[in-house]
């Protein structure tokens, strides 16, 4: 199908979702949102309180959340105070037009959960409700409260990253709510898949730290193929639990970069990137012995010698430092290297392929006075776009008019 004629509507175009949530549920409502759904977040009176978490940035409006501005484009907003009975009827007119219902433990307890899914579900027994929570139902820590912190923890983020002589270090951003938003919406539009043919509602429940186990790649995996657990370490580590040390971040003339040259594993594709690595070398006149005494990545990296892992690390070190980050990763892409370089935001910014492919998207929100350009192009389908953008939402902005629409339905009905 032709650009020209793609809906840009969005794939959920018709579809309604109700969002009481904070951060994991507003990225879940935000994936639905840029898949052409009808957002809306039912908020206490006077917003949220992810309106106001850090980091701030100044509006026209005064400071305001940038996570929540981020994930919060392209929604309505509606004020609804759920403790009182006259908000509670509004969330069951709502929830009646309602196709899913969002939200998470930062927002809503468990008993609140409970009994707002009771209220949708009287209303509409087909509804999707999708709760996050840390751990999931069903068994003795379904109340333990949680940070994203103990998440990345819990869920094994923390014993892989840092040093290994010191304490463990987490990720800066909350990756562990942020992933469960996204885990979220996949797991909402399968339930509502089901819904679409069988009319049945259902309860979909994401645990938090289930989703940052998933995360972990083939770190799950070590114990089951070599018996060993994988340890954390830093530019130099015991990589896919080797009992051996080699680097994996190298310094280069204006930054870093990952690669794994030697006694990795990874079969041919990482025999194929050495042997590139070393052409490019001896092009310039590298050609220590070192670099070919043992086959590095073959069925007898076990037995080579730390000491020889080592010196092979400092004459490839020495090579790659004499190179920028633009030069290694444009050579890594023409020779099928298995490099990549280690991003600032800026540099993501600037990325050429990024540009190229359109991953950005100017929003212009007039009320707060912001031009801002967002990763929003993530997914391309062959007959429908992502929806358009419009600016994050004034609290209770749509209430009068979503309330009075649900009204009419309501006498109709």
């Amino acid at each position: 199908m032709s650009k020209d004629t793609v809906n840009s509507g969005g794939a959920l175009q018709g579809v309604r979702v109700l969002e009481v949530s904070s951060l994991s549920g507003a990225v879940c409502g935000r994936v639905l949102a840029d898949l052409g759904a009808e957002v809306i977040k039912l908020e206490p009176p006077g917003g949220e309180k992810a309106r106001f978490d850090a980091p701030l940035i100044p509006t026209a409006n005064g400071e305001e959340s940038a996570s929540w501005l981020a994930y919060n484009f392209g929604k309505k907003s509606v004020v609804a105070e759920l403790d009182s009975d006259a908000g509670v009827a509004d969330f069951a007119c709502l929830a009646k037009t309602a196709d899913i219902i969002v939200t998470d433990f930062q927002r809503l307890s468990l008993a609140d959960m409970d009994r707002l899914e009771a209220i949708a579900r009287k209303a509409n027994p087909a509804v999707i409700w999708t709760e996050i929570l840390p751990f999931g139902r069903g068994h003795e820590y379904e109340d333990m409260p949680a940070t994203d912190t103990t998440l990345q923890a819990l869920g094994g983020h923390l014993y892989l990253n840092g040093e290994v002589d010191r304490p463990p270090v987490r990720v800066g951003l909350p990756v562990g709510l942020i992933q469960a938003g996204a885990e979220a919406s996949n797991a909402a539009l399968m339930a509502y898949y089901h819904a679409l043919r069988t009319g049945e509602g259902q309860r979909v429940d994401v645990s938090v730290q289930e989703v940052v186990i998933w995360t972990l790649l083939n770190t799950t995996m070590a114990w089951q193929i070599l018996s060993l657990n994988e340890m954390r370490g830093g530019a130099i580590r015991k990589e896919r639990a080797n009992r051996f040390y080699t680097r994996l971040v190298w310094p280069c003339q204006d930054g870093y970069v990952v690669f794994g040259p030697v006694g990795g594993g990874g079969g041919s594709a990482r025999m194929k990137s050495y042997a590139a690595l070393l052409k490019w070398m001896a092009e310039e006149g590298v050609t220590d012995e070192i670099l070919t005494r043992h086959d590095w990545n073959g069925d007898g990296q076990f037995a080579i010698p730390q000491e020889d892992y080592d010196a092979v690390t400092e004459v490839i070190k020495g090579f790659i430092e004499t190179k920028t980050s633009g030069d290694l990763i444009a050579r890594a892409v023409r020779d099928r290297i298995l490099m990549a370089p280690i991003n600032s935001i800026k540099d993501i910014h600037e990325n050429v392929q990024f540009r190229d492919r359109g991953l950005f998207k100017p929003l212009h929100d007039e009320a707060r006075g912001l031009d801002i350009e967002l990763p929003a192009n993530w997914v391309r389908m062959s007959e429908t776009g992502l929806a358009e953008m419009s600016p994050a939402p004034a609290v209770g902005a749509d209430t009068d008019a979503l309330l009075a629409d649900v009204s009419k339905v309501k006498e109709a009905s």
